[in-house]
């Protein structure tokens, strides 16, 4: 699903990756395990195209990551990062701006959908009448995991997802993804993650 060969990048004079390389198969969950500063979300924002590398390819579904397919590859891709930034509006509202975007026009809002993701995820069903302004770090989190599943992208890109959460809540958000079809990459301080069985990657 997702192959990086000979991977070299530097910020400066620092050397981020130097001759990297990491194939990730169709479905499988995966642990970026390395020190902080060592590239872990830089590496998440390579496979998506932000960030430009300077040498060493990329592969998305056995399509070489390039400008000319950048739009293509980045449809197949849900990201979610630590802090989640919301335009101040009704929380159905933003889940609706989301939907109308180009890419995600195919998705239809079914209010009775997203109020049973609301009880998977733990929030209650009046969390879509609220403003985005009143969530907590947690109920932000939540509300992108509800977006990206909405999206149903191939591959779940995830960074510190569950550093608001609680003690139960990270244990449940773990496993909620964990049981997920997609190819899932974690980047997390967060020892749960670790305690899990999915594949871990230390450099």
């Amino acid at each position: 699903m997702i192959k990086i060969k000979n991977l070299h990048l530097s910020f400066g004079d620092k050397k981020i990756f130097t001759d990297f390389s990491l194939v990730i198969k169709k479905g499988e969950k995966v642990l970026l395990n390395a020190p902080s500063g060592k590239g872990k979300s830089s590496l998440l924002k390579i496979i998506m195209g932000f960030v430009k590398v300077d040498s060493g390819e990329v592969y998305i579904a056995d399509k070489l990551l390039s400008p000319d397919n950048i739009k293509e590859i980045r449809a197949k891709i849900a990201y979610l990062p630590q802090d989640i930034a919301l335009p101040k509006m009704k929380v159905e509202d933003f889940i609706k701006s989301v939907l109308a975007y180009e890419s995600n026009r195919k998705i239809c809002y079914c209010r009775e959908q997203v109020e049973a993701m609301l009880e998977d995820l733990m929030l209650p069903k009046d969390t879509l009448t609220q403003r985005t302004g009143s969530l907590s770090g947690g109920e932000k989190q939540r509300i992108g995991i509800l977006i990206m599943q909405l999206l149903n992208r191939e591959v779940f890109l995830l960074d510190e997802v569950t550093s608001a959460l609680n003690s139960q809540l990270k244990e449940f958000i773990t496993d909620y993804f964990l049981r997920m079809e997609q190819t899932i990459i974690v980047v997390s301080h967060d020892e749960v993650w670790c305690q899990k069985e999915l594949r871990r990657v230390e450099w």
